[in-house]
């Protein structure tokens, strides 16, 4: 499929009000229609802090396989850094709790602190693939707490910066509002960042081998870690799904990437990693379409 036929294909198949990015293969040209504005993009923010740990890691602030707790301090014990991105560290989740659905209701612009989620979530056992918003909370204060920086600053400088996503950022209390007065920071690091279908093909850069090498890539050994992936429930049209570092991977139809959803907007980008095809949409929650319904078999490699 070319660049016309895949942005074609794209436009036809978004509701009104999408914005969306796409390009047919490696070396080719980026297709963009819909707004430019920065817009929430929910879960996709995983691969985001996902990628400011394997920093951390290059840098030398921390080990995959560190304790959690070793890192952050009151963080829960029996579990690694390693398991925390991979969902398989038993920390539980947080949002269907009735509590905290109910003051996300009541007062959508004030989002409620670490301590208070940590609070909300029921605790499981390590090694089981349980999908965790919370551990991403812990990952995010934990990066606070190695680079001694906020995390909007350490993701600007350590993902955003280099990887050239010059309209993305996590937000402060004051840029996190959404026009309907709700905060993305009620998501926290598991859902709170702000960016446009653009900036999220250039995420790639980070985290996969490019020919020549991006300057800006995680080491070789962090790129394997992003990859490295346990065996997950999804339905079709997903065949082999995985989770890596903050990732979804599918390894029969040689795709990569995250999806996510809240209120006023759904989000998913995805790369085929045989092809080097890619395709990003925020698209308006409204509409009731899931993105990767459409991106993903519009990318996966079907044999």
């Amino acid at each position: 499929m070319d660049d016309s036929s895949l942005a074609q294909a794209l436009e036809r198949a978004l509701p009104s009000g999408s914005a969306a990015a796409c390009r047919a293969g490696f070396g080719s040209e980026t297709r963009i229609f819909g707004s430019s504005e920065p817009q929430p993009v929910f879960s996709v923010t995983k691969m985001f802090v996902a990628a400011g740990v394997l920093r951390a890691v290059d840098a030398g602030a921390l080990r995959l396989s560190d304790s959690l707790a070793s890192r952050l301090p009151g963080a829960p014990s029996g579990c690694s850094i390693a398991q925390v991105l991979t969902h398989t560290a038993g920390l539980g989740d947080y949002s269907t709790n009735p509590e905290y659905l109910t003051a996300v209701r009541e007062h959508p612009s004030d989002p409620w602190s670490l301590d208070s989620i940590a609070a909300a979530s029921r605790q499981g056992e390590p090694g089981i693939f349980v999908y965790s918003n919370t551990g991403y909370w812990y990952l995010g204060a934990m990066l606070e707490e190695v680079s001694d920086m906020g995390l909007g600053q350490y993701l600007h400088r350590e993902v955003f910066e280099p990887a050239d996503m010059g309209s993305t950022r996590y937000p402060e209390l004051e840029t996190a509002l959404t026009a309907s007065g709700y905060s993305t920071l009620w998501a926290g690091p598991a859902g709170a960042a702000f960016s446009t279908p653009e900036d999220l093909l250039c995420f790639e850069s980070l985290v996969t081998d490019t020919d020549p090498p991006s300057p800006a890539a995680v080491s070789p050994a962090m790129r394997r870690a992003f990859s490295q992936s346990v065996p997950v429930d999804a339905p079709a049209p997903w065949r082999d799904p995985r989770y890596g570092a903050g990732v979804m991977i599918d390894t029969k139809l040689l795709l990569w990437g995250h999806g996510g959803s809240g209120p006023g907007h759904r989000s998913a980008v995805f790369t085929s990693w045989d092809t080097g095809a890619a395709v990003a949409a925020i698209v308006p929650e409204e509409s009731g379409f899931i993105p990767e319904e459409v991106l993903v078999p519009l990318l996966g490699h079907w044999e």
